[in-house]
């Protein structure tokens, strides 16, 4: 027992008289080392960032004109987590990226040379560090922007946010364009039809056919009439009349139903050029923006006082290991002291 006692050169007591025997020599240590974490911390050697952001929940994808058009869809309806996914999703695509980029010249404000072989690279790198978004807890989505200047993070973070809404649109109005474009081609195919079936019908009319069931009856029953009184005239005027109706009637039961089952397709694609034609024309919200970017007042980065504290805390630690190593040395008789 005596042995281990005295091979424990570090048990509590000795720990307590290592500190008091070296207190000022750590302490010099840590002050220094604090000192030197307070300047290169400083603005000179580290750019501050300032960061801003932009909350805002996710709206229902849907389309306005079925909104509009009397559809069972609730235009003012918050989003899912699947509508915050698709719009986190075009916060970070590139086509946002492009116009930030060209909006704020951010080559130029990353101070990228233009010579440089990998300006892209190091664009997007920078960009997507100082760039980011999220989704809350709470089902809303979080556009964050650090900038060495807070009035540049403040604008871009709102102008990413009016984006988000831009690229949507834009996407909607391409395929808006395509439905209507196939939805007026068709009407006027259709409204060629109609007009086509309609001349066709009054060329049969010209010729005495105007209902086929009731104008049959009724000549049917003349021509009985006249065949009892002998009338021979009126046989043979309405005998060529029934002979019409025979040789025509068919063909004017067609264009008729032809016409009146055009007729009704036709408001359907006139519905669906409607609704196309509104999403074209107007401007939807993906979102509703709940707090705008504003500039910040203090700085995001570095956290100066955590960089001296862990200055100092490494710098300690590695004294303490150096000043213990410089012990068990001296007690083995590595190396002798000098006082």
């Amino acid at each position: 027992m005596d042995n281990k006692n005295v091979n424990n050169e570090f048990d509590s007591t000795n720990i307590f008289m290592f500190f008091i025997r070296w207190w000022k020599h750590l302490g010099i240590v840590c002050f220094l080392a604090a000192v030197l974490g307070v300047i290169f911390s400083s603005p000179i050697f580290i750019t501050p960032l300032f960061e801003s952001t932009v909350l805002m929940f996710p709206a229902k994808s849907s389309s306005l004109s079925r909104a509009v058009f009397g559809s069972n869809v609730d235009f003012l309806e918050y989003g899912d987590v699947d509508d915050a996914e698709r719009l986190l999703q075009v916060l970070g695509s590139t086509a946002i990226r492009d116009k930030v980029v060209e909006r704020f010249d951010l080559f130029e404000h990353y101070e990228i040379d233009e010579d440089d072989k990998y300006r892209n690279t190091n664009l997007r790198r920078i960009y997507n560090s100082n760039i980011s978004s999220r989704r809350t807890p709470y089902g809303a989505v979080e556009v964050g922007v650090r900038d060495k200047s807070p009035e540049m993070a403040a604008d871009m973070a709102n102008e990413i946010a009016a984006l988000a809404d831009t690229i949507q649109n834009d996407i909607r109005q391409q395929r808006a364009l395509l439905a209507y474009q196939v939805a007026r081609q068709r009407y006027e195919n259709m409204m060629y039809e109609i007009n086509t079936t309609r001349d066709s019908l009054a060329t049969l009319m010209s010729m005495g056919i105007y209902q086929y069931n009731a104008q049959a009856e009724r000549l049917t029953q003349q021509l009985a009439i006249d065949l009892s009184a002998g009338n021979t005239r009126g046989v043979r005027i309405i005998q060529e009349q029934l002979d019409a109706i025979r040789e025509y009637g068919g063909s004017f039961i067609t264009q008729k139903e032809h016409l009146e089952q055009t007729s009704r397709n036709l408001h359907v694609v006139q519905r669906i050029m409607q609704e196309a034609r509104a999403d074209l024309d107007n401007f939807v919200s993906f979102k509703f923006l709940i707090d705008d970017a504003f500039i910040a007042e203090k700085k995001v980065y570095p956290t100066r006082w955590l960089i001296v504290f862990m200055a100092a805390f490494a710098a300690g630690v590695m004294g303490v290991f150096a000043l213990m190593t410089y012990e068990h040395l001296l007690n083995k008789g590595i190396i002798t002291s000098k006082k």
